[in-house]
């Protein structure tokens, strides 16, 4: 018996998903999967630095893809590119501001619980 299915819940089908312009520097694909779990594939443009940028405190882990990406947060900045792994957990402690470096976006997907 073959119990192959086109669709489960298991699965996101990212390919067929829009990529949805979210601001001016950000497009983002979005899964909100079974377990509360929410997986982005983002493509963040460079930008200015913005020393007013809003403090993001939710908690991610992040795989990039391609380009390089800095994170500030209040007691260092870090930078990250193709390959690299960042957990950052949720809360005041840990908050951070991404900004993409370079030329080009810096493709990468992010997990987070909602």
């Amino acid at each position: 018996k073959d119990n192959t299915m086109s669709d489960s819940p298991y699965v996101f089908r990212a390919g067929a998903a829009p990529l949805k312009q979210e601001s001016p520097t950000l497009k983002v694909k979005e899964a909100h999967m079974l377990d509360g779990m929410i997986v982005r594939y983002q493509e963040r443009n460079p930008a200015p630095a913005n020393p007013d940028a809003a403090w993001c405190e939710t908690g991610h882990s992040a795989y990039i893809l391609s380009g390089q990406l800095q994170y500030e947060f209040p007691d260092h900045v870090v930078e990250v590119g193709p390959g690299d792994m960042v957990h950052i957990p949720a809360g005041y402690d840990h908050r951070h501001r991404p900004t993409a470096l370079g030329g080009e976006p810096v493709k990468y997907f992010i997990t987070e619980f909602e």
